[in-house]
């Protein structure tokens, strides 16, 4: 199977958009991942681009699997909606989902947002500047570093750890937006305070459970594929065109499980 994988979009995004209109996602791949940060989920079902987005890509692929960013959320769905798991079925092929694990044609996908696990120290540094903590609502309050490790990030831990602690003889494909790996950092980011509301360090995790590759967003780097034991870290992410992030992007990477 080929596996053609993506992540920050930001269709939300006039600059985005238009790139992306000029610039579409060039089918090679039976199965799409989009990992997140692919546009407002108030927009998805409602506004002309992205439907038009996401009924073109139910024509090019067998299955489309997309998972929530952080972004989804900016002044959008309460985030408690993630206290469940999300599947929700766009079209007959096309599914947004948050701790759902599937087996398709003999591969098993592992979804899940992730989020990462923010210390107290650094917290309160975090807690004033990153955006998440303005824009995004926890039942109906502003989010905080203690909620977003407590109730999205360990949930989404002890889903992942539960589902990869099964047996199985296929393949194995973990879909995360945050990087499960400090190794995942760019290097002009390495040192940086705000790292652990990006990253998390899951290396022993990775190592136990040895899933064949991961598939990560969130960061706007695309640094190359960091391999912990057997596992494959990868990305492919657009960026905000704006700042010139998109020039590694590659609208028709793959990889064949």
């Amino acid at each position: 199977m080929k596996i053609q994988y993506c992540s920050d979009l930001h269709l939300e995004f006039a600059q985005n958009a238009d790139y992306l209109l000029n610039n579409p996602i060039e089918p090679t791949g039976d199965v799409l991942i989009l990992a997140g940060d692919i546009t407002n989920l108030l927009y998805y079902d409602k506004r002309k681009l992205e439907k038009q987005f996401f009924k073109t890509l139910s024509k090019q692929f067998e299955r489309v699997f997309w998972i929530c960013g952080n972004h989804e959320f900016y002044r959008s769905w309460d985030v408690s909606t993630l206290e469940k798991p999300l599947n929700i079925k766009i079209s007959y092929n096309v599914f947004l989902l948050n701790n759902v694990a599937l087996l398709y044609k003999n591969v098993r996908f592992v979804f899940s947002t992730l989020w990462s696990n923010i210390g107290e120290l650094e917290g309160m540094y975090i807690g004033q500047n990153m955006s998440d903590f303005d824009l995004i609502r926890y039942k109906g309050v502003a989010l905080t570093p203690s909620i977003y490790t407590n109730r999205l990030h360990n949930p989404a831990l002890a889903f992942l750890r539960q589902e990869l602690a099964q047996p199985t003889a296929a393949p194995t494909v973990v879909v995360t937006h945050h990087l499960p790996s400090l190794r995942c950092v760019h290097e002009q980011h390495r040192g940086s305070l705000l790292n652990p509301g990006f990253a998390t360090n899951l290396d022993d995790f990775i190592t136990e459970s040895q899933p064949q590759y991961w598939i990560y967003g969130h960061s706007h780097a695309n640094i190359p594929l960091v391999q912990i034991s057997q596992t494959q870290l990868i990305t492919n992410q657009l960026g905000y065109v704006a700042y010139g992030e998109h020039q590694t992007y590659q609208p028709q990477k793959w990889i064949e499980v």
